[in-house]
């Protein structure tokens, strides 16, 4: 399994301990074949010098479009069983409409998703943040790395699976990855006073073995997340409350902005969809209807 990646080298876990490989010049003409953390590949030892012969099937990838216009992706890791999206209380500000990027990531992956609040010590009132999330059938978890609340809850969760942990920078994915199993040894970073915005401490996504087994794979606080060239339906997928009122509207191409007989609409007028969530809705859609025009 491909532990960590970067300048062409790769670090591998294998039976025996864990070896440094290159790729064989056949892999890297594989666009396909490119080498992820969580991959499983097959090696060729020939004394010290160690090459990746092959990639072998995944079961799922996590990846995004690249920030701006120019029609790229980056794949994040292979293999993984769930994302853990971690947002924070306080400190830096709680971001619905980036929490809500982060999730669609994952529910256009089709990768079982779920939630963590952060620095719920700085927040007591921490539930209302969830409620939205909690009513459209997320798991939430409210942690402190400060309190340990919730800390035992989440390493329980993760124990056994390979998680991959994402979010806005500054959130304590680091910090909450330390607590969870105190031998990753995670890079920590504080808030910019400036800003309020976290620095940067994770480089590249890693993957850590964890005590009580599985592994966690940390990403790189992100500022600007893009989705992948999605189509109107696409957006709405990922949105699970509003994919199920979907099915209710008049109109089967239905944008659910201003058309007659929309339910999506609907429910957000009664409550029965959380007007932030569908705010993110409306923003996501949007770009997708600005980026078909970029990938015309």
């Amino acid at each position: 399994m491909v532990l960590t990646r970067g300048g062409g080298r790769y670090r591998v876990r294998t039976l025996s301990g864990d070896r440094e490989a290159s790729l064989r010049g056949r892999v890297k003409e594989r666009d396909d074949h490119r080498v992820l953390v969580g991959d499983r590949v097959r090696l060729a030892v020939d004394g010290e010098q160690v090459t990746i012969e092959e990639v072998l099937p995944r079961h799922s990838v996590l990846q995004r479009r690249s920030p701006g216009q120019n029609k790229g992706t980056r794949h994040i890791a292979a293999n993984l069983d769930q994302v853990i999206v971690v947002g924070s209380a306080a400190d830096p500000t709680w971001e619905p409409a980036m929490i809500d990027r982060f999730l669609a990531v994952a529910e256009v992956n089709h990768l079982p998703v779920h939630l963590v609040i952060n620095k719920i010590d700085l927040h007591p009132a921490w539930e209302e943040l969830a409620a939205p999330y909690r009513a459209v059938g997320y798991d939430v978890f409210g942690t402190s790395t400060v309190t340990g609340a919730g800390v035992d809850t989440l390493r329980q969760h993760l124990a056994g699976h390979v998680s991959l942990f994402t979010g806005p920078t500054g959130v304590g994915k680091s910090s909450l990855g330390n607590a969870v199993d105190p031998n990753l040894t995670l890079r920590t970073g504080e808030v910019s006073e400036r800003s309020r915005a976290g620095r940067h401490t994770t480089v590249t996504a890693e993957m850590h073995p964890l005590t009580d087994g599985g592994f966690l794979v940390d990403t790189p606080g992100l500022r600007d997340i893009g989705l992948w060239g999605l189509t109107p339906p696409e957006v709405a997928s990922a949105f699970p409350e509003i994919a199920k009122y979907a099915e209710g509207c008049k109109f089967d191409d239905c944008r659910h902005d201003t058309e007659p007989g929309c339910a999506v609409r609907a429910a957000v007028d009664t409550g029965a969809v959380a007007a932030s969530r569908y705010t993110s809705f409306r923003r996501l859609l949007a770009e997708a209807l600005e980026a078909a025009r970029w990938w015309a």
